[in-house]
């Protein structure tokens, strides 16, 4: 793609906008249909669980962050790396959809907790490509992978605490 048609900066401010959408429609959908209360009074969960507010800030800071990426690869991107980048992020969007429909929406931990081990696979796997693509978008793309690993600990722990889940002891 030549300079010339390179995304401008009206299309990083439509990504924000959707990423924008997107978080505000899951955090009141969250709200909206009690999740909050049933993870935070319902279920047994880790001590070290922050609170709701410090997780919905995270988890909108990395979503904006994901658009920003997306932005930097789509604009400054070069090679069949670009495409496969863009591609991988926008599919981080869905999986991100899919732990939502799955926790958020049936409240099934277990799916929840698949959903978000997929989500960390194709965050590992974006991680893997990005740099190849373009440098910046790759740092970006540092912190959504600690916050996916994070989320994946989270659901994990969740899931184990509630659905009668025994480690084996090594």
């Amino acid at each position: 793609m030549s300079p010339a048609n390179r995304p401008t900066i009206i299309r990083l401010a439509v990504y924000w906008i959707l990423a924008a959408a997107m978080t505000g429609i899951i955090s009141g959908l969250a709200f909206a249909t009690g999740i909050v209360s049933w993870v935070y009074e319902d279920l047994s969960r880790p001590l070290w669980l922050p609170p709701v507010m410090i997780l919905t800030w995270l988890w909108i800071a990395k979503t904006m962050l994901m658009a920003l990426a997306l932005w930097t690869v789509d604009r400054f991107g070069h090679g069949w790396e670009r495409r496969l980048v863009i591609g991988l992020i926008v599919l981080l969007y869905l999986a991100s959809a899919g732990w939502i429909t799955g926790f958020v929406i049936f409240r099934d931990l277990t799916f929840g907790f698949y959903a978000i081990l997929g989500s960390w696979v194709l965050t590992t796997l974006t991680m893997l490509v990005i740099g190849r693509a373009q440098k910046a978008a790759a740092i970006m793309m540092w912190p959504v992978f600690f916050w996916t690993t994070f989320m994946l600990t989270v659901s994990f722990e969740l899931m184990r605490l509630n659905t009668g889940m025994q480690l084996a002891a090594f």
